[in-house]
């Protein structure tokens, strides 16, 4: 029959014209309700994603040495993983909890059995005088003295710490329930990675050297950030504890720990640690050794935030000092501490996107190489 075949295109288009929307709606529905089954789990099924990145070229390794029996490999590689990260933090971990334990202690006896007439004379100096009188007029009390304050603030804390004693029991259960999804999901992405990448890269609508370029962009932005922040953290929480350590602060240790986790926040870092403890050697009567620690902590400590972190992590990552420390301050503000780590890499994906769209639509060349 003439004009049958043009009919039967015309009623293929049609349907694919009305199969094709709602082909992608329906995947798009699947995929949010996707993500509302996964969120709940999206921190350690991160992490995991995280770790599998960094110990790559290690798993790699052990894939080529047993190249017959791939689940072993990934069993062994998800087991070092362990053994040279997971494990050793929590054994540290157990450590610093116990010696801030005693350094409490050990503080509260102080402020409870010295009179500190040091902090109560700083008081009326020309210069905190005005201050503290100003900071009084607006207390319920208008006699309270740095003494009686110091108590009520450590009478605080331990009433807080009582009052969350089941709150932490809660939470090191679901620590340990994140850490066996972690393990689990660690497991299947050392084993399965690849395939599942290459699964998930041939999905995306776009020409194949540029969803190469942006796996590729995102794989060494995850190394740059790790490495970066991991080794800024390390070098500085152990110059806070030699330098603590020469100026005769106890517990030395617990502060260079302290300062090491607080050096992954992109404002303040290990200064939160060195500087209130060059204000408590003051308060002492330790002008000494509160110089020494300030002269460290300014000049060696900051330096290495500021030269170490930049140039580990912007290098490598493509990403300018600016948009590194807003990834890294906008992702903690909304993933928590794991978003210190993705913050960064969405904004090297989005970067990635951004030049891939100048060239591809708006046929802008790229900027020649310097040199």
């Amino acid at each position: 029959m003439p004009g049958a075949p043009d009919a039967v295109g015309r009623v293929t288009m049609e349907r694919n014209w009305i199969a094709t929307p709602f082909l992608l709606l329906a995947l798009g529905a699947l995929l949010y309700l996707l993500f509302v089954l996964l969120a709940p789990y999206a921190a350690p099924v991160t992490w995991a994603a995280i770790l599998a990145v960094v110990f790559n070229p290690v798993h790699r390794l052990l894939v080529r040495s047993m190249p017959r029996y791939p689940t072993l490999a990934a069993a062994t590689t998800t087991l070092l993983v362990l053994a040279l990260a997971v494990i050793p933090s929590l054994v540290l971990s157990g450590v610093v909890a116990n010696e801030g334990a005693k350094g409490y202690r050990s503080l509260a006896a102080f402020v409870r059995d010295s009179p500190l007439e040091s902090l109560d004379q700083w008081s009326t100096h020309p210069v905190v005088e005005p201050l503290w009188n100003w900071a009084k007029t607006r207390m319920a009390e208008g006699d309270v003295q740095p003494t009686s304050l110091a108590l009520s603030g450590l009478r605080w804390v331990s009433d807080f710490v009582a009052e969350r004693a089941a709150t932490v029991a809660r939470n090191v259960f679901a620590f340990f329930i994140s850490m066996g999804i972690m393990t689990f999901t660690l497991f299947f992405a050392l084993r399965d990675g690849p395939s599942m990448l290459r699964y998930l890269e041939e999905s995306i609508p776009m020409d194949p050297a540029d969803r190469s370029r942006i796996i590729e962009r995102l794989r060494v932005t995850i190394l740059a950030v790790v490495q970066g922040m991991t080794a800024t953290a390390v070098v500085q929480g152990v110059l806070v504890t030699i330098g603590c350590w020469l100026a005769g602060v106890p517990y030395a240790s617990v502060l260079g720990v302290a300062a090491g986790l607080l050096a992954f926040l992109p404002v303040g870092g290990a200064a939160i640690v060195w500087v209130p403890t060059v204000i408590g050697l003051v308060i002492a009567g330790s002008y000494g050794a509160a110089a020494f620690l300030a002269l460290w902590g300014a000049a060696l400590v900051s330096s290495v935030d500021n030269l170490l972190r930049p140039l580990m992590i912007g290098s490598q990552a493509e990403l300018s000092t600016p948009m590194l420390f807003f990834g890294i301050l906008g992702g903690l503000q909304a993933f928590g501490f794991i978003g210190l780590f993705v913050g960064p890499v969405i904004l090297a994906a989005c970067a990635c996107l951004v030049t891939i769209y100048r060239e591809r639509v708006l046929a802008i060349p790229p900027p020649a190489a310097a040199g």
